[in-house]
């Protein structure tokens, strides 16, 4: 693991986020398949992206940034987002402050994959076990996988 990967997105979170001594710094690998893509979600605090190999397209908002290997963007807090790999595989870093930095971790494993009927994906159990995942740590789902986040920040 490239350590001064870690070390760039620590940097952007506390420059972007202020204290928050009840949180801890959260870092986690993640991989996509060509075309996959994380739930719309927001997050109470920042969460910072850091592209490792291949090219990920970071949605915030309406806005959309492909990031190359070793670029990294920061998504404000309360914006909508999610991530994709456009092109190929992707291999990156997210980081956010949380209050379990094992239920941050739950929570990216469980919304990486894609979900397979993607229109059903808001119903049902799965759903409710991502919510109460995200919610632990102030992350509210927004949209299915695939789905594009709003220009619109999400409600308080």
């Amino acid at each position: 693991m490239d350590f001064a990967a870690h070390a760039d997105l620590a940097r952007a979170l506390a420059a972007s986020a202020g204290s928050d001594s009840a949180r801890s710094l959260a870092i986690v690998e993640s991989r996509l398949l060509p075309g996959d893509s994380t739930p719309v979600h927001a997050h109470e605090t920042p969460e910072a992206f850091h592209a490792l190999d291949g090219v990920l397209a970071v949605f915030l908002g309406g806005e959309e940034i492909e990031l190359e290997p070793g670029e990294s963007v920061v998504a404000p807090r309360g914006v909508p987002h999610t991530v994709r790999a456009p092109q190929g595989p992707a291999r990156y870093l997210s980081g956010s402050l949380v209050r379990s930095a094992a239920r941050y971790e739950d929570f990216l494993r469980a919304v990486a994959p894609p979900a397979p009927d993607a229109a059903g994906w808001t119903e049902g159990e799965d759903a409710f076990r991502l919510a109460a995942l995200g919610a632990v740590n102030g992350i509210s789902l927004l949209g299915a996988p695939g789905e594009l986040p709003s220009a619109q920040p999400a409600a308080a």
